[in-house]
């Protein structure tokens, strides 16, 4: 019994002399994309960082901290207009003249990449846009494609808004078949200021939507305007919600009523299929990514409309400069 005892005890002292646990995989830098491409702007802006990875000895919010766990300096960027019989290229250069509001990652710098002024709508040929990322150190390439998406139209209107929940009025827009999902939204417009300020204001928004990533043909069937009725009831209770959960401590000024809607390409609608919930304690897809050469992110194609010839009665704007903090 006394042999085997000891037997037993040489074994854990083995087993046991080494309790230190390695978390962290080994280092590899893998770049995360994410770039939307909007045929209405003449320069377009990509952000591309890599996924940070933290020793056991640094939290992963300190290290979050540190820019240069979160950019890429060696890399060339460039995309790649392919129409019927040619190809353009536009290069892009890393900027840093977007500032970056505070939060968990490091704002003391907001590398982003910017293209070269290229207007895309004046070559109707265009079939694709492409991205080249390479990594001038290592050689090593990560490349996405997407299709453009043509512009919604949107009509103006003349519209009320009301305390009678009778009153109805229209949102009404023309579907292009080139997107696959679109969402819409009411814009309501004011300028804002503090109250320990109160002569610089700021432009602010707040928007009600009527759709969210809709699937067009569900909307439009055979034809391609899409109606969409609001009650004014509604919509006015729900800025009355939004404006009273807000600070206090301001003045606000009413600017005006916005349609706008926003078109997106089949990869916007394949990274929303695969974000669903589902009934599966297993999750599907743990992560999503378009970009080819083992990177992460999404390279997609997207169209922002505002149709700003929208007048409200005299009686909705009184209502609208009566929520709270608005100037009457």
């Amino acid at each position: 019994m006394k042999k085997n005892l000891l037997i037993i005890l040489v074994l854990f002292g083995f087993v046991s002399c080494d309790n230190k646990l390695e978390i962290n995989a080994p280092y590899r830098e893998i770049p995360v994309i994410y770039g939307f491409i909007n045929i209405n702007d003449t320069v377009q802006y990509l952000r591309i960082q890599k996924v940070f990875q933290n020793s056991i000895e640094v939290k992963a919010n300190e290290a979050s901290k540190i820019s240069d766990s979160l950019e890429l300096k060696n890399i060339k960027v460039q995309l790649i207009v392919v129409r019927a019989f040619t190809k353009d290229t536009i290069n892009c250069y890393r900027t840093n003249e977007i500032s970056k509001e505070a939060g968990f990652f490091a704002n003391d710098k907001n590398f982003i990449y910017k293209s070269d002024a290229y207007n895309l709508k004046q070559y109707p040929d265009i079939q694709s846009v492409n991205l080249s990322v390479i990594d001038t150190l290592t050689g090593n390439k990560y490349t996405a494609m997407c299709n453009l998406i043509g512009d919604q139209t949107i009509e103006s209107r003349n519209i009320t808004i009301s305390e009678d929940i009778s009153k109805k009025f229209s949102f009404v827009f023309y579907g292009n078949r080139s997107a696959y999902i679109i969402d819409a939204a009411v814009r309501l417009s004011y300028n804002e200021a503090s109250l320990n300020n109160p002569t610089v204001f700021e432009r602010k928004y707040y928007d009600y939507y009527i759709l969210s990533s809709e699937n067009v043909e569900n909307l439009t069937n055979l034809s391609t305007k899409v109606t969409q009725t609001i009650s004014a009831k509604t919509i006015l209770e729900d800025w009355r919600r939004y404006f009273a959960s807000q600070s206090t401590n301001v003045i606000r000024q009413y600017v005006g009523i916005e349609y706008v809607t926003w078109g997106a390409g089949a990869e916007l609608q394949d990274i929303q299929e695969v974000s669903k919930p589902n009934i599966s304690f297993v999750q599907k897809r743990t992560d999503y990514s378009n970009i080819k050469g083992g990177a992460l992110g999404l390279f997609a194609a997207r169209t922002i409309n505002i149709q700003t010839a929208i007048n409200v009665d005299n009686g909705g704007i009184a209502l609208i400069k009566a929520l709270p903090k608005f100037e009457q």
